[in-house]
């Protein structure tokens, strides 16, 4: 390194020109700390200093706006295809979209959260007791991976538990219903009466019915004047007798009663409130009926909990750059939170929420990048070492490894589990296209994971 001459007559300002010249930059407030421009080492200023360099908050405010329009963009865009019928014609979409989603899980539980947590375990700041073990991110990953794997266990258990006496009830009840209808129909029947004769004609007493004996029988009678609730009198007059016809019916009472019919209405009316019933579960969360359903629902819930949390991170991270760092990282944090939420939504639409909740969920994922991009904006524009030192360090290693391991649970899951079975049901012996669809499946996973690792680049 160049000696300088007149060290003295330099002011800070043009020591750190001085230096820059020459290839060099100063990390942070300490001068001595020199590194050399286009060094692996990273050139954006560490957690445990405070910012240094210009800070706009109009800057950071329009990036927050922008980061949530692209946030919810991502997430909506799979949510959207279910209602383009276009799209719901072909399922395989879907698939290509879950196998996507899959690989950006692996690309941000390693390179983006797993790598984040090491690189905040090896700053200055950091807790001396955790950097006593230097593999700590990956302990706390571990143990994240681990623990999911036990709650994964005791949620399929508990389901299993739901689904059993969900399905004894159900069969009970049916039971239930089934018998009444019977004694129903026993109570309502009246035993044979011999016939009477009258004037040399044999009058039938039948349910109210008298008089000298008609031209139809009593039970044509029946059908003609009290037909069953929802069944539609559109017969022609050569199938069935008219009213005229039934003239001593029609004089004692007008709506005779049928021992079948009010079972038939019962049944109508037994029909119209399941359909009643079902129209209600659409407007509340459908209960799974399967163990597949629950085990996507699972899936997603803690997708959403990582991913989300995740962002809030990358928000923070972001907020607190100056607006040097902070240009060439919006283009990247644009796409970063594209890519997830796309993989969001695709894990919400194959868990089958109803609809308002995928929304709910979609918007939850949205505003976490903005909410902490917002929170570090505030903190800055408070003091620029509000978000500083040992303790923030430390929180965001640890709670970037956690998310992590439970990210790579996740995608490894994904990976053996759904991965596997949907190759085998869209790419079996038979399919048409099978060799297509399955070189689709494996590119859609491996362009997954390279966007989202190159995006690991500058996030």
């Amino acid at each position: 390194m160049q000696q300088l001459t007149a060290a003295e007559d330099f002011s800070v300002e043009g020591c750190r020109r001085y230096l820059a010249d020459r290839g060099y930059s100063v990390q942070g407030s300490d001068t001595h700390h020199l590194v050399r421009l286009g060094d692996p080492t990273p050139t954006q200023h560490s957690l445990c200093d405070g910012l240094v360099g210009v800070y706009s908050n109009g800057l950071h405010i329009g990036a927050i706006f922008l980061i949530l329009g692209v946030s919810f963009l991502g997430t909506a865009i799979p949510i959207a295809g279910k209602f383009f019928p276009v799209l719901s014609r072909y399922p395989f979409v879907f698939v290509i979209a879950k196998t996507a989603a899959t690989g950006v899980l692996l690309s941000v539980s390693t390179i983006h959260l797993i790598h984040e947590g090491a690189m905040a375990f090896r700053e200055e700041c950091m807790d001396e007791t955790l950097k006593l073990y230097k593999p700590a991110y990956f302990l706390f990953a571990l143990v994240a991976v681990l623990l999911m794997q036990l709650l994964d266990i005791q949620l399929g258990e508990i389901a299993e538990r739901w689904l059993k006496a969900q399905s004894t009830a159900d069969a009970a009840a049916a039971a239930e219903e089934a018998s009444a209808l019977a004694d129903e129909g026993d109570a309502a029947e009246q035993p044979p009466q011999q016939p009477q004769e009258r004037d040399g004609n044999f009058v039938e007493l039948d349910a109210g019915l008298t008089g000298d004996a008609p031209d139809v029988d009593a039970a044509g009678c029946d059908a003609v004047v009290a037909p069953a609730k929802g069944v539609s009198d559109d017969s022609t007059p050569a199938e069935k007798p008219k009213r005229d016809d039934c003239p001593a019916a029609l004089a004692v009472n007008e709506a005779p009663s049928c021992p079948y019919a009010h079972a038939s209405e019962h049944r109508a009316e037994s029909k119209d409130d399941d359909f009643a019933a079902h129209g209600h579960q659409h407007l509340a969360v459908r209960p799974p009926r399967d163990m597949n359903s629950i085990r996507r629902v699972i899936a997603a819930v803690c997708m959403e909990f990582g991913v989300t949390l995740h962002s809030v991170f990358v928000g923070l991270a972001v907020g607190l750059t100056t607006d040097a760092e902070l240009r060439p990282l919006i283009v990247a944090l644009v796409f970063h939170q594209m890519f997830e939420g796309m993989a969001m939504g695709s894990r919400l639409v194959d868990a089958d929420f109803h609809a308002g909740l995928e929304v709910v969920l979609a918007l939850v994922f949205s505003v976490s990048a903005p909410a902490g991009m917002a929170a570090a904006t505030i903190a800055v524009s408070v003091s620029r070492d509000a978000m500083t030192g040992t303790g923030f360090v430390t929180l965001m290693g640890v709670l970037d490894s956690l998310c992590g391991g439970i990210l790579l649970y996740l995608a490894f899951t994904l990976l053996l589990g759904d991965f596997v079975a949907d190759l085998k049901h869209h790419c079996a012996d038979g399919r048409p296209y099978r060799l297509w669809k399955k070189i689709g499946m494996f590119v859609a996973l491996w362009i997954g994971m390279g966007l989202m690792a190159l995006v690991g680049n500058w996030l």
